[in-house]
């Protein structure tokens, strides 16, 4: 239909500000809703079993309520709250919704302060991830920039070399499958 518009990521690594905007997406016919995958560090791993159930549970609801893009979120970590690992709490979702038939009506994001090399992105994005918002690596450049061991790069370019160098490794590990 003419009302439908596609998104359209320049790389399936997003910024923090591609990110903000796929969270708080603005456009006909798409929504987006935040599931956090956290789960109480003192219910160990019965605790983790529950919060993937959750999670899954929670993911299923919302598609029959109309929401197209889910985003898995590990913000919130403290020292009560563990976060579930990020290949597992994607590829569990992921093939929760094949069974449940309703995986191509929605789209999966992931932000996560875990996946910072090239082979956790392939991994991810082989198990149905389709945008990854790497925080803690964009964090970690910054770091490096305010303690002078990234010297004459701003921000921006340093996360733009980033996600080229990133998005070219994953292409690289892609092609030889």
């Amino acid at each position: 239909p003419e009302s439908c518009h596609l998104i359209e990521l320049k790389s399936p690594i997003v910024t923090n500000e591609e990110f903000a905007k796929l969270k708080h997406l603005n456009q006909p016919g798409y929504k987006s809703v935040t599931l956090p995958i956290l789960y109480k560090v003192e219910k160990g791993a019965k605790g983790l079993e529950k919060a993937m159930n959750d999670i899954c549970k929670h993911a299923s609801k919302a598609i029959k309520e109309g929401i197209n893009i889910l985003i898995l979120s590990d913000r919130g970590i403290d020292k009560d709250n563990a976060a579930i690992p990020a290949l597992l709490a994607v590829s569990g979702l992921h093939h929760h919704l094949i069974r449940e038939g309703s995986r191509t009506r929605v789209g999966l994001v992931l932000e996560s302060g875990e996946p910072r090399e090239v082979h956790h992105f392939s991994l991810l994005i082989g198990y149905g991830c389709g945008a990854i918002n790497p925080y803690l690596a964009f964090e970690t450049l910054d770091d490096m920039i305010r303690q002078g061991l990234l010297k004459d790069i701003d921000h921006k370019s340093a996360v733009k070399n980033y996600v080229k160098a990133a998005v070219k490794g994953v292409v690289k590990v892609a092609s030889k499958m």
